[in-house]
């Protein structure tokens, strides 16, 4: 019962502090909200870097809210928060960034209510659905003008809450270090920066959000670099840099409108921003229509329905996704009215979006699944002109004159992948993990970490294949150079082209980078460590320095003749 209440709870946070559902379309249009109603604006702090209303009376006195469970919510309501919360008539919120005081993001809401608020009510029961609730005494001890509770819930981990009463029709919730600087501060004689904005922007909209990205783009610049983004979207990273703020407007009552303004730094980074847009619209519509094209050889009548379908509809849904430039700001509207097919078929979007995801998932993989094969392709490079160097490929480890592993082939072909400093730092004549060599572990080269991988950080699934007679052998006693070689072409009998010198193996099997583990081939059952399961395949780097998708389809005789290099029998293609 508990976790219902907690749930019940959670949306009521989510209603006052972000957006109602977008599918409530109007039986009866309402009047615009004036501006003179807009509530919270005075309290909205310069630091916010997102602002949002919401005209909440517009959507609770519709006719449509009554499809909802009204009454469980008017009796949890009045049970644990002390009111009716279809009663609020409007919220307004804002979003503070961390900052080297409050290193954790804050937001907060103010809420009006056409009920008169009671202060030996309000919030009363609010331990029965929360983790933990401050006792009145440490809560005044931090803010002695609090009207109100101070609770702790798991669902916003950043802080703990506080609700507290304004005036006997408005209260403010949000974390609780924002909660109080903002009331302890009081009213704003003039709206700060955010607010009018916020004030000067709303044409009457039931909801409207504006996010300034200028106060936060060094953040966002500095999560975005930490990230491994495949190639075709590695230009959002500038987004950031490109963007100054991005405004949402939306009324759904009287009839479907919405708009989506993203404000530019100047006009070029606008136009910049309009190539990008366009570019990940074409390859979005690209990869549809490839969908589509499958759908139609289907044997299935109703998946060839479903491309029939997917082709008719995704020009003109990208073609209504696609932002006019004005000046600075790129726009994008879409206007329904009530008695249009698209806005009394709502679902229409839905389906839209299901069919878009898988499209967008292909492509992502894609992506992912390019950036791997480049990887093994520099690394098969590296392999080649450590060949050339030494006139045979690196040993798969070094060892020390007991014949004992040290380093891993990875760290000894570092000077072949413009890794040279890095190599230097090693001592070759230790193990991987010395005390001074595991120090460096944390500094993986990203051409050796999939960009579809989940094994942990600074594991590789990059693998040569160990074993007799196959492109790497287990080092010997007899081996007594810091950095052996290994085989040369010479020893390839059955062709550079027939013979794998590396694969890329289940995450399962991944390796921290510089340790001398490899995949330990078994001729007996070849697939061991390899992921049979993956659609795509696997990925095969072959001794002439090409990479192959071999498919999951591939026989075991296959593998098997693969792996050795001097078995004398050819590949069957």
């Amino acid at each position: 019962m508990k976790s219902l209440l907690h749930a019940l709870f959670i949306g009521f946070l989510s209603a006052t502090m972000a957006f109602p559902p977008s599918a409530l379309l109007a039986q009866e249009p309402a009047a615009p909200a004036a501006k003179e109603t807009l509530v919270g604006l005075n309290y909205i702090p310069e630091s916010s870097v997102g602002v949002a209303q919401l005209q909440a009376d517009r959507f609770l006195a519709n006719k449509f809210i009554q499809a909802y469970p009204v009454e469980v919510a008017e009796a949890f309501g009045e049970l644990y928060l002390g009111f009716n919360p279809l009663k609020i008539t409007a919220v307004t919120v804002a979003i503070t960034a961390p900052s080297a005081q409050s290193p954790q993001p804050g937001a907060f809401a103010v809420v009006k209510t056409s009920e008169t608020l009671n202060t030996e009510t309000f919030f009363a029961g609010i331990g029965e659905v929360v983790n933990d609730v401050v006792t009145p005494e440490d809560a005044a001890a931090q803010f002695p003008q609090l009207k109100g509770k101070v609770f702790y819930t798991e669902a916003f981990p950043m802080d703990y809450c506080c609700a507290h009463i304004l005036d006997e029709h408005t209260f403010i919730i949000g974390t609780f270090g924002l909660v109080v600087s903002v009331v302890k501060a009081g009213p704003n004689a003039e709206l700060t920066a955010p607010a009018k904005m916020l004030a000067d922007g709303n044409q009457g909209s039931d909801v409207m959000a504006i996010f300034n990205v200028g106060a936060v783009r060094g953040i966002a610049n500095q999560v975005l670099n930490q990230q491994q983004i495949p190639p075709p979207f590695g230009m959002f990273k500038q987004v950031p840099n490109y963007t100054e703020s991005v405004t949402v407007q939306m009324s759904c009552l009287d009839g479907f409108s919405a708009m989506l303004k993203i404000n530019g730094v100047d006009e070029p980074s606008t136009k910049r921003l309009e190539v990008m847009i366009q570019s990940a619209l074409d390859l979005g519509k690209q990869v549809t229509m490839m969908q589509a094209n499958e759908m139609l050889q289907s044997d299935d009548e109703i998946e060839v329905a479903m491309g029939k379908y997917q082709q008719r509809v995704t020009a003109k849904m990208f073609e209504a996704l696609t932002p006019v430039r004005d000046g600075k700001s790129l726009v994008l509207k879409v206007e329904q009215d009530k008695d249009s097919i698209a806005g009394a078929n709502v679902a229409v979007v839905g389906i839209l979006v299901a069919l878009l995801l898988p499209a967008v998932q292909q492509a992502r993989s894609a992506a992912r699944r390019m950036q791997s094969s480049n990887n093994m392709k520099q690394i098969a490079l590296a392999m080649h002109n450590f060949h050339d160097t030494y006139r045979a490929f690196p040993a798969q480890a070094s060892t020390d004159k007991d014949g004992k592993k040290l380093l891993s082939w990875r760290v000894h072909i570092l000077p072949f992948i413009e890794q040279n400093a890095l190599y230097e730092q090693f001592h070759l004549d230790e193990p991987w993990d010395s005390e001074h060599n595991k120090k460096l572990i944390e500094q993986m080269p990203e051409i050796y970490r999939d960009p579809k991988s989940d094994a942990p950080k600074y594991h590789t699934t990059y693998l040569v294949p160990v074993g007799k007679d196959l492109a790497f052998e287990q080092p010997t006693k007899e081996t007594k150079e810091v950095s052996p070689t290994g085989i040369g072409f010479y020893d390839f009998i059955d062709g550079t082209s027939n013979t794998a010198l590396g694969v890329n193996v289940a995450d399962e099997a991944a390796v921290i980078w510089t340790k001398p583990d490899d995949l330990e081939v078994d001729l007996d059952n070849p697939w061991n460590h390899l992921d049979d399961t993956n659609p795509d395949g696997i990925q095969v780097m072959f001794c002439d320095g090409s990479v192959q998708m071999l498919p999951p389809t591939t026989t075991t005789k296959f593998l098997k003749l693969l792996f050795q290099r001097n078995d004398g029998q050819p590949l069957p293609r």
